[in-house]
């Protein structure tokens, strides 16, 4: 929900900046908007693992806030290097960690697409 909230901010500043992504040059202000796409997007994805982390945190399932942090970073990544494990009677915890990282992952592509095709039609006064 909390990605959600900071997409829908950033596509309402996206829409404000429209008069100036319209106008020529494109190529810098492209850039630009790849740039702000790719901070909000890593912040979406850095607010997901840390919330996993305080959540392993809250509930006592690792030591120290590192790990819970290390071992969400990897769950969500669906890197599963397994170094760090989740005990046993909170594993499904990690499934639905890698499963909700790989969701992301797949919405935030999404978004980026969307954003970088929303920009070249407002950019060739396109309609959208």
């Amino acid at each position: 929900m909390l990605a959600a909230l900071l997409w829908w901010t950033f596509n309402n500043m996206l829409d404000g900046m429209k008069p100036w992504i319209e106008r020529p040059p494109y190529a810098h202000k492209s850039l630009a908007v790849i740039m702000m796409v790719i901070v909000c997007t890593m912040a979406m994805m850095t607010l997901g693992v840390l919330l996993w982390a305080l959540v392993f945190q809250a509930m006592h399932v690792f030591g120290s806030l590192e790990e819970a942090l290390f071992f969400a970073l990897v769950a969500y990544t669906t890197l599963g290097l397994g170094d760090v494990q989740i005990p046993d009677d909170r594993r499904l915890l990690g499934g639905i960690t890698g499963a909700n990282g790989f969701l992301m992952f797949g919405l935030m592509t999404a978004m980026l697409t969307d954003t970088l095709r929303h920009v070249r039609r407002v950019q060739h006064h396109l309609e959208d």
